[in-house]
């Protein structure tokens, strides 16, 4: 995904989304701009970004039990993050998890 096209992804969110997602990214490293290996602490409102993009990404990994007893306010998250990555091209959506990555080149997915 280039600047560009996720400036403009990023401007349709509410700035708690923006903020929430932003804390469910890796900031350094190779996998700089990639979604967090696992979820960040559930009381957060980045744990309800990082569910809503696992949704679209590695259904796998997303909670059930998390998607149930999120607050109203991490499910408004949960579900502008989600619309956001639904909207995103397939080969997008699988670069931002190294394990569907992964799984994907194993043919597995």
């Amino acid at each position: 995904m280039t600047t560009t096209t996720t400036t403009q992804a990023l401007a349709n969110l509410s700035d708690a989304a923006v903020a929430a997602l932003q804390a469910a990214l890796v900031t350094r490293g190779p996998r700089k701009g990639r979604l967090l290996s696992a979820a960040p602490p559930s009381q957060s409102m980045a744990y309800a970004a990082w569910q809503g993009a696992m949704l679209s990404c590695n259904p796998y990994k997303a909670s059930i039990a998390a998607l149930m007893f999120m607050t109203p306010e991490q499910r408004a998250i949960q579900k502008e993050v989600t619309a956001l990555f639904d909207a995103l091209p397939k080969g997008a959506r699988i670069a931002m998890d190294k394990d569907r990555q992964a799984l994907e080149a194993l043919g597995a997915w």
